[in-house]
């Protein structure tokens, strides 16, 4: 039987806005939130929680059904490392799969990625990511379009549909991961494209986006009356 665990890693130093898990946020913290719904998604094999600062460490205490995992603290420090020290933790992930989860995706519901993980169980591909649509109009850098190529075409909501990685989550097979520490191969379906609703998309990078996510939230929480 195909197994996959859930898995936050999480830290505080936070390069764009510091320690942003761990700020006040809609009467909680982005932490606590995402550690709430984490202790109830019983559709995983195993939920870890993967820290290396005991003030983060202490926030799963209360929560019985997650696991901690312990990380080396140069893992966590600011800017892009080596993947084999950033993620060595996942080698003591106990199943086929794991879904990474953002903890800085508030508005992001159990219902979602319980269909996630269902869509993964059924199709068996190599790895997986959460993806939204859009319609924008994109240039690179040397300010050719990438996206709208039809010099005729005026208008975003007639323009041609393209995908873009939401970072809410992501899936990848364990035994492929450990081979050099690469989620995917960028090749067609590889990740293969988990669509989740565009609502659920906030993702808090920045000072900015932290107030947007923050009022979203508050507004969500009130409209449903209860946790997502």
């Amino acid at each position: 039987m195909t197994t996959i665990s859930v898995l936050i890693n999480a830290r505080t130093k936070s390069s764009r806005l510091p320690r942003k898990l761990v700020l006040p946020f809609a009467g909680s913290t982005l932490i606590d939130v995402a550690l709430e719904k984490l202790d109830r998604m019983d559709f995983f094999s195993h939920r870890y929680f993967a820290v290396a600062e005991d003030e983060l460490r202490q926030k799963a205490v209360a929560y019985r059904n997650i696991e901690i995992l312990d990380r080396d603290p140069a893992a966590v420090q600011p800017g892009y490392n080596d993947h084999r020290k950033v993620f060595a933790h996942y080698e003591r992930v106990k199943s086929d799969y794991i879904m990474w989860l953002n903890p800085c995706h508030p508005l992001i519901s159990l219902d979602t990625i319980r269909r996630a993980v269902d869509h993964v169980l059924a199709t068996g591909l190599n790895s997986y990511t959460s993806v939204i649509p859009t319609t924008d109009w994109i240039f690179d850098s040397d300010g050719n379009a990438v996206t709208n190529t039809q010099a005729g075409m005026l208008s975003t909501a007639h323009s041609r549909t393209f995908f873009k990685v939401a970072h809410a989550f992501h899936v990848i097979r364990k035994a492929f991961f450990l081979k050099d520490y690469q989620y995917w191969t960028l090749t067609k379906n590889d990740p293969a494209l988990i669509e989740i609703p565009v609502e659920e998309s906030y993702d808090v990078n920045d000072a900015i986006e932290f107030e947007v996510a923050q009022a979203a939230y508050a507004r969500s929480l009130s409209s449903h009356g209860e946790k997502q």
